[in-house]
């Protein structure tokens, strides 16, 4: 019995704790360390601390962590696991079961898809569908937990590390005939632990045990046990808390480190996900990008239809249709590649957002409604009133019947009843145009250029109240001309017709251009008051990589100090102490002091050979002027970064106010050159300029409204880059922002900052800055 004891503790020691206990615990050391980092600054939140993803997200793994199935393999690579080299691999793969599958079944549900498979993304939603599922996120965060793990082990050096090891033999010599035979079961057991200390010794304590058994000529035995004691001390080299701590004090301060990074890449994240290049905001633009050229694409089909018309009419010549027929090619050859840029920038997009290109996705477009610069209504209306002008057109050579005659005024006086509801959207519309001048004018405005709206506000009410009488003149000159309609006048009554459907489009243009004006002065950018002075030493208090640069300048300031001890000569202190049980019994706690020794002495190492000490402390030299340089070139980019936000915010609001004179003006042009062409004859002769300047002012149409919406897409990426280059974007728990809406000019306030609109005043150098509040660790 005492004999296989032994081996009973041999092997429940070489069984070990299951896979989880060690999972879990690695776990509870490591949660803790980075939540206690998330309190140590201002902006240090990193939000969500759970290493798995949620069950729902496409990254999840519906299998025991530990004991996960055996996926699908690569059938070439395959064969060389079941035959490595020369041997048959192992044969128990599939011990935990198998599995088709790498990503979770079921993972699309979430999304909330429609009927057809489509997934309806807004700016918010999008933002949690990239925080749930992206790849690049996952990572980042898992870099997080593996530098604070590898710090659990730096810890640990310093802990009690116990240990227990045995030995345990068989020994067989001889024949079976005695005195030859000998068979021997020899256990040696070790139990201790060692112990480092912060000043550089260590302490060992090994409990050694020996049990020796004799099965030739009957059974007999002896035990013996050793209580080991060694202390060892450096006097020089390898001396002190700042040699011995050092590996430990920078992984300490590497989590720090990472969980800065981490803070800094989650706002990144956000502002690439929302609204940076290949981001949401930039998807809208490119839609809306789309949506210019399709609108184009509409006013060159519609032109080209009236050119048709006109040419049957002897009104333009065979030149002109076919300039007008070349340009619409290139409207439509710009729609399809437009389109072709769109879906495949929502196909990058859906990459960025961890979701397979694959799955349909249709993005809300309510951000775009301000371009929306005519009523639909209203836009419908000139469409009808342009195809009922067509359809008389093609009736040049022969005037239609009586009835038909008084039909198609029957159908312009329904659509003449549709001026007054035109006119009240353009009203609506202008009226909020004018409210912009009831409030005061804020620090970033044009003195001048404000008097100029203003002047245009005034031209434009009187513009509409023209054009609303000329439609209500228009509609009761259309009653009485199909009053006077009879089949002795034909000819004259389809004329008039012609005549009241020109001065219906002509009013109606005045109102859509009231309104089109209206609305362009309408799309405002937001404010940002931010002064220089104040901005570049907020970021420089409380920019998280340039805190990372400072703490790094200070390691390698510190390693110096480390390399240097190097260069010491070695004096150890060694002492130890061996109590050994007594021979000549067999109870392994039976010491006696007849059999103990005492040792104690000094090892020394000459510092004759520090070839590779030397080059490592010159090493640390250099690379401690470079990491003081880095901190420089860090903040001085910091200063660029700053700078080059204020500059190209103040140039994208510049070329956003051209942009939208540049709207005004194309319109203007549009409609005078389209006026001219559907005026009367004595207007403009065939191959003339019309033709040249219509195609001009569509291109620059074109242009124009490109040039508007990517200005204000633009200005606002801008804006959010200057707040993630000030540090002052904050992100809430979930990831999302909460001082980042925009300041609608006029209005005071905004989180960050003061009353100006600066940012908010540092805290002077000494005085703690505002910490958050801690949070539990967990999911």
């Amino acid at each position: 019995m005492r004999a296989t004891m032994p081996l009973l503790t041999v092997a429940l020691l070489a069984v070990g704790c299951t896979r989880s206990h060690y999972r879990n615990s690695a776990d509870r050391e490591t949660y803790p360390i980075v939540a206690e980092r998330e309190t140590l600054g201002y902006g240090y939140g990193i939000g969500r601390l759970r290493l798995e993803p949620p069950p729902w997200s496409r990254l999840s793994d519906p299998f025991d962590p530990d004991r996960p199935p055996k996926p699908p393999d690569d059938p070439a690579a395959g064969v060389l696991m079941a035959h490595p080299y020369k041997f048959h691999g192992a044969s128990h793969w599939g011990k935990d079961g198998y599995t088709d599958l790498i990503e979770p079944v079921g993972w699309e549900g979430v999304l909330a898809p429609d009927a057809a498979g489509t997934v309806r993304l807004d700016q918010e939603k999008a933002v949690e569908v990239a925080l749930l599922n992206s790849r690049e996120y996952q990572t980042a965060l898992e870099s997080v937990y593996l530098t604070a793990l590898s710090l659990t082990l730096n810890r640990f050096e310093f802990d009690v590390r116990w240990f227990g090891r045995n030995v345990t033999t068989y020994a067989h010599t001889g024949t079976s005939s005695l005195p030859a035979e000998s068979n021997t079961l020899t256990s040696n057991s070790n139990l201790g632990f060692a112990r480092n200390f912060a000043a550089g010794g260590q302490l060992v304590v090994d409990f050694a045990n020996s049990v020796v058994y004799e099965y030739t000529g009957g059974a007999s035995g002896r035990v013996r046990s050793n209580a080991l004691f060694t202390l060892t001390q450096p006097l020089l080299r390898n001396f002190g808390r700042a040699v011995r701590l050092e590996g430990l004090t920078q992984a300490e301060r590497d989590v720090l480190y990472a969980v800065r990074d981490f803070a800094r890449f989650r706002k990144q994240f956000y502002v690439s996900v929302a609204v940076q290049s290949g981001g949401y905001l930039d998807l809208l633009l490119a839609l809306q990008t789309l949506r210019n050229s399709e609108a184009n694409l509409r006013r060159q089909e519609e032109t080209y239809r009236l050119y048709n018309e006109l040419f049957r009419g002897g009104r333009a010549s065979v030149v002109e249709v076919d300039q007008f027929y070349q340009s619409l090619q290139s409207a439509r050859q710009d729609v399809i590649n437009t389109r072709v840029a769109l879906e495949s920038a929502k196909d990058q997009f859906k990459l960025v957002l961890g979701l397979p290109p694959r799955l349909p996705v249709d993005l809300d477009d309510s951000p775009l409604d301000p371009f929306i610069l005519t009523d639909p209504n209203v836009e419908r209306l000139r469409d009808l009133l342009e195809e009922f002008q067509r359809a008389r057109l093609r009736e040049l050579d022969a005037p239609p019947p009586l009835d038909v005659l008084r039909r198609a005024f029957a159908e312009l006086s329904r659509l003449a009843r549709n001026g007054p509801p035109a006119v009240a959207s353009a009203t609506a519309d202008l009226d909020a145009f004018g409210q912009q001048f009831d409030r005061p004018a804020g620090p970033g405005d044009d003195p001048e250029q404000r008097e100029r709206d203003r002047a245009t506000f005034a031209a434009l009410k009187t513009t509409l109240a023209e054009a609303a009488a000329d439609l209500t003149k228009h509609a009761a000159k259309v009653e009485r001309d199909a009053a006077a309609a009879t089949e002795e006048a034909r000819k004259e009554a389809w004329e008039a017709a012609v005549q009241d459907a020109k001065l219906l489009l002509s009013a109606l243009d005045g109102v859509i251009a009231v309104q089109t004006q209206s609305r362009i002065y309408r799309i405002e950018l937001p404010e940002v008051d931010v002064s220089e002075g104040p901005a570049l030493a907020f970021a420089k208090s409380y920019r998280l990589d340039l805190q990372n640069r400072l703490g790094q300048a200070t390691d390698a300031w510190r390693k110096v100090r480390v390399a240097a001890n190097a260069l010491r000569g070695g004096v150890d202190v060694v002492a130890t102490a061996n109590l050994a049980s007594d021979p000549d019994h067999d109870n392994p706690f039976n010491f006696a002091a007849e059999a103990n020794a005492y040792t104690v002495g000094v090892q020394l190492d000459a510092p004759l050979n520090r070839q590779a000490e030397r080059n490592a402390y010159r090493a640390s030299l250099i690379t401690y002027q470079r990491a003081k340089r880095a901190y420089v070139a860090q903040s001085d980019q910091i200063e660029f970064q700053i700078r080059q936000d204020l500059r190209e915010l103040g140039r994208t609001r510049s070329a956003f106010a051209i942009a939208r004179q540049q709207v005004l003006a194309a319109a203007r042009q549009y409609e005078n050159a389209r006026l001219i062409l559907i005026g009367p004859r004595d207007r403009r002769a065939a191959n003339d300029a019309t033709t040249l300047n219509l195609l001009q002012a569509l291109s620059n149409l074109l242009a124009a409204r490109n040039a508007l919406a990517a200005n204000f897409v633009l200005f606002e990426q801008r804006r959010l880059q200057l707040l993630l280059d000030l540090e002052e974007l904050q992100l809430d728990h979930r990831g999302f922002p909460t001082n980042a809406a925009p300041r609608v000019p006029g209005r005071a306030g905004g989180g960050g900052r003061d009353e100006a609109g600066s940012p908010a005043p540092v805290p002077p150098p000494g005085e703690p800055r505002p910490l958050p509040p801690p949070r539990p660790v967990g999911p």
